[in-house]
């Protein structure tokens, strides 16, 4: 017997997107609707429309709470670009999903957002712990709840404190420590004898990001292991940092430390760095930075940067839902870790990557 989901195997598309064509509910680009439905009439596929009327009639509340973006910070608009695109489609098995949004460098703004999304009651929810006590405190409550709930894009691992037995169903992001050891990789290959590592920080409270954290660990243990005598350099600014005072530190420590040939930022603020770098220090340094933020693809099509890593998030915040919505309809257990890419990006070949989150856009 074919199913929906032999169907969209084939068509390359969700199980959700073909629910959509079947029941003529829109949301679907006209060149996959035809695609989808050329398949239908191939196979010869029949509704079957008991089970389809009991599907419609039970209601899934999903919440998603998840770092708000702006001019300075777009790194989250990507994945919840996403997610967005998810919503349409889980929409057909009669899936809401509440967003909320916190400031990422505030904490309490963090647990403010949680305490709104949980008077919705959600059968499941998809976070981002981007504050690790913080999220030790939700976990605890989630779990108390019994409510299951997955990891976007910032892991935490161990056994967790306080009673917060962390249990999330799956991960869905990039290995940070790999991508870090990536990066040293990078760097080194731009390196030379005697040249000098440094990775800068734009927040001082760096502990509360897992995925930096372990950025930095995975580029530090490389180059250990790999450069004889590494000497691995650090400078951090807070977030409260006017540009004027990075653009000031930077560029005298550039001066005072003329060995520093590579700069690894951890974090989505490489093109932050590269605008505060006076010219005549750019000319002898390689830059290396993440994700794909329209500011950072700028300097890296200028050739300031010499690499990004970027980790897909358009197809993290896209993957989160749709795995939390098939556990919640089809009761599939996900695998405990999925990881989204270590894709190097380069000004060569940026226009042929992330053609998902275009096609998005596009149809959008």
């Amino acid at each position: 017997m074919i199913t929906i989901k032999d169907i969209a195997k084939e068509a390359n598309v969700s199980a959700g997107t073909v629910d959509r064509v079947l029941h003529n509910r829109g949301g679907v680009s006209p060149k996959t609707e035809t695609k989808i439905k050329k398949i239908l009439k191939q196979k010869k596929f029949k509704i079957n429309l008991i089970a389809s009327s009991l599907a419609m009639k039970k209601h899934h509340n999903l919440a998603t709470l998840i770092p708000q973006y702006d001019k300075q910070n777009l790194f989250w608009k990507s994945p919840y670009a996403g997610i967005q695109k998810a919503n349409q489609e889980v929409s057909a098995y009669g899936i809401e999903n509440n967003l909320f949004f916190f400031d990422q460098f505030d904490p309490e703004s963090y647990l403010n957002a949680f305490r709104k999304l949980i008077k919705t009651e959600p059968d499941a929810l998809v976070m981002v712990p981007l504050f690790v006590n913080e999220s030790h405190e939700i976990i605890k409550l989630l779990n108390h709840k019994k409510i299951p709930y997955i990891f976007l894009n910032v892991d935490i691992k161990g056994e967790g404190f306080r009673g917060s037995r962390i249990s999330n169903l799956s991960y869905i992001g990039q290995n940070s420590y790999d991508a870090g050891v990536l990066s040293g990789k990078l760097s080194h290959l731009y390196s030379k004898n005697g040249d000098e590592f440094l990775i800068v920080m734009t927040r001082k409270n760096i502990h509360d990001n897992e995925s930096i954290n372990e950025r930095v660990k995975g580029f530090k243990s490389y180059l250990q292991d790999n450069v004889s005598n590494a000497h691995i350099n650090q400078l951090k600014f807070d977030q409260s940092d006017g540009f004027e005072k990075v653009k000031k530190k930077i560029n005298s420590y550039l001066t005072k430390n003329h060995r520093v040939r590579v700069i690894m930022v951890p974090s989505s603020r490489v093109s932050l760095i590269c605008r505060a770098i006076e010219k005549n220090h750019l000319l002898r340094l390689k830059i290396i930075g993440f994700d794909t933020t329209p500011q950072n693809v700028e300097v890296l099509k200028k050739g300031i940067v010499e690499f990004l890593i970027s980790q897909k998030s358009f197809n993290q915040g896209y993957k989160s839902i749709i795995t939390i919505a098939n556990y919640l309809v089809h009761k599939e257990i996900p695998a405990k870790e999925i990881p989204t890419p270590l894709e190097i990006i380069t000004k060569e070949n940026y226009k042929y990557s992330h053609s998902e989150e275009r096609k998005y856009y596009n149809e959008n």
